[in-house]
Formats: structure tokens, sequence, C-alpha cells
């Protein structure tokens, strides 16, 4: 298998190590509207266009019942459109404080980079949120052009469509040629219904959804438990395979793809064609 494309997410994967931003955000805007959310359902659709997240959110049965007992309203598409615009003015205040690149993530470009295969990027956040990320994405050296935004499809994850726009835009095909790296259950959905192989990081990302401080700080058999937790759930969303983050990308890749014996035919896992 030779990989030529590699299409990676942002936060929690390339950036804002534990995927905090949006989770902050959806905690004011929820706060805000008068129907307070846990940390674990603001967790739950990530990924996704943020629009169709507070849909999801409101969908969960608790959460509708408590929007009629305590706002007595219905969770329809007028309080889906508050709330997410609510979030939208909460977000661009909130992602500067965890606009950082994950450690690896700039020797990881590099190492693809040196080795010639193109990067590109997709993203549950639309391109106004984007925007505010210019300067690490500039410093990361992945231009606008290379990542699309979830309102420049028709439809956002988990439909194929942004990885598609990648593959076009590089000219790589067919999509066994590409590699998709996130996350989240949204990201291993995406790239699983582009026909892409498809790649969990575990750590630095939403299913443990801690802030690199707050990892550091636990002790060895607190992070193995974590990250078995989060590569279990990656798996289940259909990962073809779990690392604990991009730093590991590399290595991943040399062995799974440029090894010898996998090119031998030995050793080699059933999803390589």
């Amino acid at each position: 298998m030779e990989i030529k494309l590699v299409i990676f997410d942002w936060a929690g994967t390339l950036l804002d190590f534990g995927c905090c931003a949006p989770l902050v955000a959806f905690i004011e805007a929820f706060e805000i509207a008068g129907l307070p959310i846990t940390e674990s359902i603001a967790r739950k659709p990530m990924g996704s266009h943020k629009r169709d997240h507070v849909r999801e959110i409101l969908g969960y049965a608790e959460v509708a019942a408590r929007v009629r007992s305590d706002l007595h309203r219905e969770p329809d598409e007028t309080l889906i459109t508050e709330i997410y615009d609510i979030f939208s003015q909460r977000l661009p205040n909130v992602l500067p404080r965890f606009a950082t690149p994950i450690p690896g993530a700039m020797e990881t470009l590099e190492w693809l980079r040196d080795h010639r295969i193109a990067i590109g990027s997709t993203t549950g956040y639309v391109r106004s949120m984007m925007k505010v990320l210019a300067p690490v994405t500039n410093s990361l050296r992945i231009p606008e052009d290379a990542i699309v935004c979830s309102d420049e499809v028709v439809q956002s994850r988990p439909a194929p469509w942004a990885c598609f726009r990648m593959a076009e835009k590089f000219g790589v095909y067919p999509m066994s040629h590409c590699l998709k790296v996130g996350d989240t259950a949204a990201d291993m959905a995406e790239g699983r219904n582009a026909l892409m192989v498809t790649i969990g990081v575990s750590e630095t990302g939403n299913e443990v959804g801690l802030d690199h401080a707050s990892w550091l700080a636990l002790d060895s058999v607190e992070r193995d438990a974590r990250r078995a937790v989060a590569e279990s759930k990656l798996r289940a969303s259909g990962a073809h395979d779990v690392i604990a983050g991009v730093r590991d990308l590399p290595a991943w890749i040399e062995k799974t793809c440029l090894d010898r014996k996998d090119l031998l035919g030995l050793n080699r896992p059933d999803w390589i064609e």
C-alpha cells in the first residue's frame, strides 16, 4: 500500500491537545441558553459540523426532556439555531487559548513532506472559525486551500465529501492511497465512508479529553488505562488502527506501509490491498 496523501483532523489531532476549545464553547453555549450539559454529553458528537453537534445533543432523550420541562419549549430547529449561534460567538474567544500544536505535529508534517506525501485536512469547524486559527495553521505550513471546512461541502462528517475534495485537489486516487487521521468517531466514519485507511489517535484527542498538562499529571497506570479505553472506542467506530498521537504516524507508515515484509505479503493486515 503506497500512501500518497494524509488527511488530518485539527482539534485533538494536530492542535488543541484534548480537543478542549469546542468543548468549552459548547458547555458555555448550553449554559447561556439555560440548558447546562455535562462534559461527557458535550463530547459525544465531537468531530461533526457544529450545528449538527448541537442537533444531536438536543436529540438525546434526557436533554430533550429538560428542554420541555425547564425551558417550556421544543428542541426544534429554532432552538438549534439559537444555541449554535451562541456557540459560534463564543468559540472565537476560546480558540486562541488552545491553539497550540500537539507535540510531534510539526515533525510529522515535515517527515511527510520529506517523503513527498501530500498533506490535507478536514474539520468540523466552518471557515470563519478556522480563520481564527490562521497563525497556527500557517506555522504548520498548511495553506488555506488544503483545509476543507464543514460549511464548504453539501454534507459534513460522517459523509466523505470533504475527503474526496482533498483527493481531487492533490490528484490522488484510488482512495486506498489516502490515509485519514483523526481523534473522533466522526473522523473514523468519514474516513471509512471515503474508502480510506483510517487511523485514530487516542491520547491527544476527544476520547481521553484531557489537556496536555492534565495528561502529564497522570501516572503511567492511569495513562495506559485511559489510552486503552480511547483506543477501544475508536476501533469500535471504525478505525483500522490506532496510534497514541500524531507523533507516532511516521513510524506507523514505515512499519505498516514501507516494511518489506508487508510488501511481500507477510504479517500483512487484512485491510491492506
